[in-house]
């Protein structure tokens, strides 16, 4: 018996070192920065290396899924605003929707520099990172990074520089005017319809939401034809009220943020 229950504990402290092994060859995290050692303000960026099949999330993970957690440790001197993400892929399994990032993503971080004396005393940035990696299965996955901020490297501004025009554009920008957004309950279900207009209205080709609180959104609902969009929510009670959407317009493989709300 004794026996059994050593062989059963050692068979479980071999898989955990398997799992985290594998984990740990399936994705890499880093800092970099494109701070040029004399500007108040620059980006942090937290550059995932992902194996070829494996996949991390974005923001809104889809059906399935986690976006990755990045929590930041900064001195005094340093002030950070939300996390940026790039344009995301839109990936299917079945009947399952997700939208993420393969073979290699950078999160963007912005942030201004308050007290450059302070700044001189102390420029350690700890940043707690978690993220969930998908193929066939998916792996959890977790470091904690610290990073001393310094004047940044040209292959670390032009990584950044990368992403940051990855990053969805200004709706303003696409060429396009909001024509009409409806939002109609029918019994458990809210239809949400969105008209375009414009010369590029035609050349819409999918619309990626937002995590919509209270709501669940039928990614499979998602509807793209002749500038129009149309798509379905769930309220997750009987009394909450959809009255505005956000999300990414797709254009010929371009990222337009949408901010709509109901008169």
């Amino acid at each position: 018996m004794r026996n059994l229950v050593f062989s059963l504990i050692l068979l479980i402290i071999m898989f955990q070192n398997l799992m985290s092994s594998q984990e740990k060859n399936l994705v890499k995290a880093e800092i970099i920065s494109n701070w040029d050692g004399v500007s108040n303000e620059f980006f942090l960026g937290v550059k995932f290396s992902i194996s070829p099949g494996w996949y991390i999330y974005w923001q809104n993970p889809g059906d399935a899924g986690l976006a990755p957690e990045i929590k930041l440790t900064l001195p005094s001197s340093l002030k950070a605003g939300e996390i940026l993400f790039p344009m995301p892929r839109k990936i299917t399994h079945g009947d399952i929707i997700s939208y993420g990032y393969y073979n290699e993503v950078v999160l963007l971080i912005p942030v201004k520099i308050v007290s450059k004396e302070k700044l001189a005393k102390s420029s350690i940035i700890e940043a707690k990172i978690n993220w969930l990696v998908c193929s066939e299965s998916c792996v959890p996955g977790g470091t904690t990074i610290k990073y001393t901020l310094r004047k940044a490297k040209k292959t670390e501004i032009a990584l950044i520089k990368k992403y940051k025009n990855l990053l969805p554009r200004d709706f303003e920008s696409s060429g396009l005017t909001v024509k009409n957004f409806r939002v109609e309950r029918k019994g458990n279900l809210n239809l949400i319809k969105i008209e375009f207009a414009g010369n590029r209205a035609g050349q819409v080709v999918d619309f990626y939401p937002n995590l919509i609180k209270e709501f669940l959104v039928d990614l499979k609902s998602i509807n793209v034809k002749n500038g129009t969009v149309e798509l379905t929510a769930m309220p997750s009670s009987a009394d909450a009220k959809l009255n505005f959407l956000n999300g990414i317009v797709v254009i010929n493989g371009e990222g337009y943020e949408l901010n709509l709300k109901l008169k």
